[in-house]
């Protein structure tokens, strides 16, 4: 079993993956998110591993496009607590002047950077093992992982250096055919309006979900890039596709003149 995910080694991606599948794969880093979904769609790989939201900054957006424009599912979901560390060559805070990161971290940071490294230059990555990989010389700096310690000789100056304790991500497991769940699940949907918005209009695309008392865990908007200030719905909610009452409601919203992908229903991670 081959399974891609956002690298190079030492991501969170990698450490979900791993917790995942109890390391029980073939690993294949790759340098995008999109590169991710394409080694799938090829076959390339068995599955891949993508970050979707942080409890803190909220949704990871170029992951939401790719769902919604690749013929791809959603067959299970991971959370990790993630713990944000300062990895440098030297063992000195106060003399790094240059910090890689990937800028969801820098956000997750942002109190401790003011607070302690206020004159740092923060230079943004694709990844935050990229960041370690761009770690040269004596004051150079990055933020990410622990594993980054190990994977490329770095020194772990401090821990922890999030804002908040009760960090989290949550990534999403994917593959080219949906997988039929038994247990206890949740589904995630877009749904694209193809009507003209109007008042009310987003109060109908969710009063089926109440009407059939299905409780909602998420709904994430994103624009349709090719109509101006037109937007699709990303909806998680509990219970599984092929539920009667899921089928009503998701019928009730298409004949409302609204399309719907299913990405799928998987196991809930709680």
């Amino acid at each position: 079993m081959t399974i891609a995910y956002l690298g190079p080694k030492g991501t969170f991606t990698e450490i979900a993956l791993s917790t995942y599948f109890n390391n029980e794969a073939v690993k294949i880093p790759k340098p995008s998110i999109e590169d991710v979904f394409q080694s799938v769609i090829d076959q390339e790989s068995t599955y891949g591993v993508v970050p979707v939201e942080n409890s803190i900054e909220g949704a990871v957006n170029n992951t939401l496009d790719q769902l919604l424009e690749r013929d791809i599912y959603v067959i299970g979901e991971i959370k990790i607590p993630i713990n944000q560390c300062l990895l440098a060559k030297n063992i000195q805070s106060n003399e790094i002047i240059n910090v890689y990161s990937h800028p969801q971290s820098f956000a997750q940071c942002r109190k401790w950077i003011n607070d302690n490294i206020p004159k740092s230059n923060l230079i943004p990555v694709l990844s935050n093992s990229e960041g370690a990989i761009k770690v040269k010389s004596s004051t150079d700096a990055c933020i990410g992982p622990n594993i980054l310690s190990s994977y490329y000789n770095l020194n772990i100056i401090q821990t922890n250096i999030q804002d908040f304790r009760n960090n989290e991500t949550r990534f999403l497991i994917l593959s080219r055919s949906m997988e039929s769940v038994t247990s206890k699940s949740k589904t995630s949907i877009v749904i694209i309006p193809q009507a003209e918005s109007k008042s009310g209009s987003l109060y109908s695309l969710l009063k089926p979900f109440s009407d059939n008392n299905i409780n909602l865990t998420r709904i994430e908007s994103r624009p349709v890039k090719t109509k101006n200030w037109k937007y699709s719905f990303y909806i998680d909610f509990e219970g599984n596709y092929e539920d009667e009452a899921i089928k009503k409601t998701l019928n009730t919203i298409q004949q409302s003149d609204n399309e719907i992908k299913l990405l799928g229903s998987y196991k809930s991670h709680n």
